[in-house]
């Protein structure tokens, strides 16, 4: 894992914890949190800032290393409810919870206290939704590497409830993740 990467992580964590703005560290990055660490090469936040809010946090985020066109990227954050940010080269993506599911998963993330700083890294069941969602190939090998790594302590209950938001449990995702957390035979 790149330096700067995580240092991306954890100064947009700042400056989103001292507005009390609502987030969550999701992708790559929080997998290898609540895994072990693996590859990736950009940083990945769900986060909720009002519109109103979105001029001063860019302009407070310039000063802390970002790069951004600030113009495009409240056009692209209002209309588009994503955006990406650049961090001394590091793609930093930025995805708005425009469906319940994704206000969940913010809501379900726990703060962290990650090289002593505070951030909020989504949770493991979180994290496993999102990546069912997506279901790349990366996704998929996230998924099982957390499967494993919580098997025991996961709310497969709340991750059920969640993906019904969006999709039916008969679904080969949901059916694959259910092939997962059988155990071993």
């Amino acid at each position: 894992m790149s330096r700067v990467l995580l240092e991306g992580a954890l100064e947009l964590a700042g400056a989103l914890n001292r507005q009390s703005f609502r987030y969550a560290l999701i992708g790559g990055l929080a997998a290898g949190y609540r895994t072990h660490a693996r590859f990736t090469r950009d940083v990945d936040f769900l986060l909720y800032v009002p519109q109103i809010a979105l001029p001063a946090l860019l302009d407070e985020l310039s000063l802390r290393g970002f790069a951004m066109d600030p113009v495009a990227t409240i056009r692209e954050w209002t209309q588009h409810h994503m955006t990406t940010l650049s961090y001394h080269g590091i793609r930093v993506d930025w995805l708005k919870p425009v469906i319940p599911a994704y206000e969940h998963v913010m809501d379900k993330a726990t703060e962290e206290n990650w090289l002593n700083h505070p951030i909020r890294v989504a949770s493991a069941e979180g994290l496993i939704l999102l990546k069912l969602l997506a279901f790349r190939t990366q996704d998929v090998l996230d998924i099982e590497n957390l499967v494993a790594a919580h098997r025991d302590k996961l709310d497969v209950d709340w991750i059920r409830t969640e993906w019904q938001t969006v999709a039916s449990l008969d679904d080969p995702r949901m059916a694959r993740l259910m092939e997962l957390m059988s155990p071993a035979k």
